[in-house]
């Protein structure tokens, strides 16, 4: 029986491969996910926790991926049984869990992302997390068990301190740092590249890898992405639409702007005529 998610998240990582992330916080149809395909990204992020998405736009979004072979995650607002268990119902791949300090924040994730025994999710057979296929009860909670990808977001000073245990915590399958909140707790509001922010990612780092966990490697703050993969990152986090959009729309505005110069423009010689006999 083939796996419920077509997605290749695990196998590339199992295989030693790199698998190319980004985030989608604006762009809200089948066409971002079309796009990022022909890119060629591995997956996306959906950020339910800064944009704003309907249920129906994230089940969207998670079934284009599925049909794409693309890993749909979602950064979820909350953990509650409400956000998780809906979401993962939507169909995602896997879920970013925000605000991470303490094993016990994910641990109660844990419990709500798995069915029983490991958890207490709730069992919708057939929807887009099936891809509307119709498995037995007990294939489907054992191979959704299994597949669903848990990251454990560190934003807060304490989850760095906490990044030894929290990577130890049984289910979770990769670390992940926030920059920017982390900025502002430790009172270097937006110093994402400041030295302390670069060596809570060299802790948190270190942490994963001793624990056999993996670490998100991303471009929004700390230590260059080629040291972390130095260091034996593997997932790489680009940044988001909003921000990929304006930098292009940035640089045809000025290439526009500089063409418009009159020392642009390069002297246009008449076309050649011939004298009248």
């Amino acid at each position: 029986m083939t796996r419920l998610h077509p997605h290749h998240l695990r196998s590339k990582l199992a295989n030693g491969g790199f698998v190319k992330l980004m985030s989608l916080r604006q762009l809200r149809t089948l066409d971002a996910v079309f796009i990022l395909k022909e890119a060629g990204f591995d997956g996306f992020y959906i950020d339910a926790e800064h944009g704003v998405f309907s249920l129906r736009e994230i089940a969207d979004l998670c079934m284009g991926a599925q049909a794409c072979g693309l890993a749909a995650l979602v950064r979820i607002h909350s953990v509650e049984v409400g956000t998780i268990c809906t979401v993962l119902d939507c169909g995602a791949a896997g879920l970013i869990v925000p605000h991470v300090s303490r094993p016990q924040d994910m641990q109660r994730a844990l419990q709500l992302a798995k069915y029983p025994p490991l958890g207490q999710r709730s069992m919708a057979a057939i929807g887009p997390a099936s891809s509307y296929r119709r498995v037995p009860i007990a294939a489907a909670a054992q191979e959704r068990n299994e597949d669903v990808f848990m990251i454990a977001m560190l934003e807060t000073a304490q989850g760095v301190e906490q990044a030894q245990a929290i990577a130890a915590t049984e289910g979770v399958d990769a670390l992940m740092m926030g920059p920017m909140d982390l900025s502002l707790e430790l009172g270097l509001p937006g110093q994402v590249r400041h030295e302390r922010i670069c060596q809570a990612y060299t802790k948190a780092a270190a942490a994963a890898r001793q624990h056999g966990k993996h670490f998100v490697a991303g471009g929004a703050g700390g230590p260059p992405m080629a040291q972390m993969v130095a260091a034996g990152a593997r997932l790489l986090m680009g940044s988001n639409d909003t921000t990929y959009l304006l930098e292009a729309l940035d640089k045809a505005a000025r290439a526009m702007q500089d063409a418009s110069r009159p020392e642009a423009a390069e002297p246009v010689s008449p076309p050649n005529q011939e004298s009248p006999p």
